[in-house]
């Protein structure tokens, strides 16, 4: 069977007022997202309030949040917090669990930044912790059964198997940090090939129960593709014009273009569920109109 589409859009206004918060959410339902998120980093608001909030401000779609730095978070107490915002959105919550990789914002929090071995390490031990708690008897229980459905995403070897074998959700970040550039810049087509080959195997039998996400870099809504390459380049500096063209993280062209795009990312890599930021949320409304 071929997997429906799904979009969501994380929203990641600094300094935001709870009527320009509730305003956004329901542009978002109103553009036919299906999954509207926060974020969780230290400039921005807390997400658990955000979420709930969110759900208020809206009937339909699902809640995310993309993605928890779980760094910060002792699993016992985020494991009541999960319990208390599933019960509170009414069983709309999807949680996106991620390791952290800002390092000026652990310092701000007063917490070690550690080696990218150790925060893998600090997100294993928190799937795990909250897989058992929540399926504690003992423990208070979320709406969703046994647990919201959890989103893992990156890019290299361990976590993408990490995500494959724990959660419901595979995210596919399709960027890796590249200190010639000091960023983080997207991988090629047929990196993404390999990598969303590496997960299904990762997930063994699990792999056709599972979702496949992917968070889009950028969405420019155009008549002549090439006219916006320098537009994105900063993405992809050691990538040449086809390439950039090629790359699933990028949505370049027309609404048609673009979903024709899609259509196609869902056929080579399996990936059904599309995330984009907040600035791309109109531009990206257009594509979500033509696919409906």
């Amino acid at each position: 069977m071929v997997a429906p589409f799904r979009f969501g859009v994380v929203l990641v206004s600094e300094a935001c007022s709870r009527a320009e918060w509730v305003a956004k959410c329901r542009r978002a339902e109103e553009l036919g997202y299906d999954v509207v998120s926060a974020c969780e980093h230290v400039n921005l608001p807390s997400p658990f309030p955000s979420v709930i909030l969110a759900a208020e401000a809206t009937e339909r779609p699902r809640i995310g949040i993309y993605v928890l730095n779980t760094s910060f978070h002792n699993p016992t107490l985020l494991a009541r917090d999960v319990v208390t915002v599933d019960q509170f959105v009414e069983g709309r919550l999807e949680l996106g669990l991620g390791t952290g990789y800002v390092e000026w914002e652990f310092e701000k929090a007063g917490i070690p930044f550690g080696t990218p071995g150790s925060r893998v390490d600090k997100l294993e031990n928190t799937i795990d912790e909250l897989q058992r708690l929540l399926n504690d008897p003992e423990h208070p229980k979320t709406v969703q059964r046994p647990h919201p459905p959890m989103l893992v995403g990156g890019h290299g070897n361990r976590v993408l198997r990490l995500a494959a074998r724990n959660a419901e959700i595979v995210s596919f970040v399709g960027a890796q940090y590249r200190p010639e550039y000091g960023r983080m810049v997207i991988a090629t087509a047929e990196e993404m090939v390999e990598r969303a080959e590496f997960a299904r195997r990762a997930a063994g039998a699990r792999a056709d129960e599972l979702e496949y996400n992917i968070l889009s870099k950028a969405t420019i809504i155009t008549d002549d593709r090439r006219s916006a390459l320098e537009q994105v380049r900063r993405f992809a500096p050691h990538l040449d014009d086809e390439q950039i063209l090629a790359a699933p993280t990028l949505s370049i062209g027309t609404p048609g273009q673009i979903a024709e795009q899609l259509r196609e990312n869902r056929e080579v890599y399996g990936i059904n569920y599309v995330t984009v930021m907040e600035p791309a949320m109109e531009a990206f409304g257009k594509v979500i109109e033509v696919m409906r």
